[in-house]
């Protein structure tokens, strides 16, 4: 199903492109989820299995050795991105679709577009499955800009931040599987470990006293904003900034001081 198949058919009933997206989305989970591993695989060279996908092998394949980090991915929102009901949504109301799916898929291809695996799969950070693996390495995906490819708002917030001016990294402070923050940054051990002068201030230390964790000001967003997510203008925190209503959420009189990032 390309996106101009899908454009085409919006002319004629929202109804029907509704049910064809989720029929293609059904497909492929199940394709992904469900198969046997080497139950889509066709032998091309001797001793070789290559998916009919290309070299795409779904993340069961990937599951025989990582276990621990299949089961932290699972329930995640990339795991879940082609499914989000926003997503879902707002699928239906773009003029090209394939935009959404180079984020929101595995394997899209911008010539057909078509996509490999439904959701944001091992193998869209790590590359599509090497036969010689695990003698040879896959990708270890470590980029800030890869991960900033479809979390630009964010990418633009951290790279205008001191995080971005001296290299902290996502995944200095992401858990890359599970997409949670590290539980160091949830305890500030993580921020004080670089922060220890900035942190010694009364505004600092009054907070940390009332058992408030750096990242509950510093990281601090507004209410989800759906479409705001989908169009990459999201407030995400990561410029580290305090902003003013962060402070009145907590504060009913005017605070006398100032956070700084």
């Amino acid at each position: 199903m390309t996106a101009f198949d899908l454009q085409k058919m919006r002319s004629y009933s929202p109804w029907l492109v509704f049910a064809i997206s989720l029929l293609i989305v059904v497909s492929t989970i199940s394709v992904t989820l469900l198969l046997p591993t080497g139950s889509v695989a066709l032998d091309e060279k001797p001793g070789l299995n290559f998916s009919v996908w290309g070299n795409y092998q779904s993340p069961q394949r990937c599951r025989e050795c990582h276990e621990t980090e299949f089961a932290a991915w699972t329930n995640t929102t990339h795991a879940q991105a082609s499914f989000d009901p926003i997503f879902q949504v707002y699928l239906q109301q773009v003029e090209q679709p394939g935009e959404c799916f180079a984020c929101h898929t595995t394997g899209y291809n911008t010539n057909t577009g078509q996509f490999v695996l439904a959701g944001v799969t091992c193998e869209a950070c790590h590359g599509p499955y090497r036969p010689e693996h695990p003698e040879e390495s896959m990708v270890i995906a470590t980029s800030t800009e890869m991960c900033g490819s479809c979390h630009s708002s964010t990418l633009v917030e951290w790279q205008s931040s001191r995080h971005g001016t001296v290299g902290v990294s996502c995944i200095d402070c992401h858990e890359v599987h599970s997409q949670q923050t590290r539980a160091a940054a949830a305890t500030n051990e993580l921020c004080t470990s670089c922060h220890q002068q900035q942190t010694d201030d009364d505004t600092h230390t009054t907070h940390i006293q009332a058992s408030i964790p750096c990242i509950d000001c510093h990281l601090a967003r507004p209410a989800n904003d759906g479409r705001g997510a989908v169009n990459g203008h999201a407030i995400t925190g990561h410029s580290f900034t305090v902003f003013v209503k962060t402070c009145t959420d907590c504060h009913d009189e005017p605070v006398s001081y100032s956070i700084t990032p």
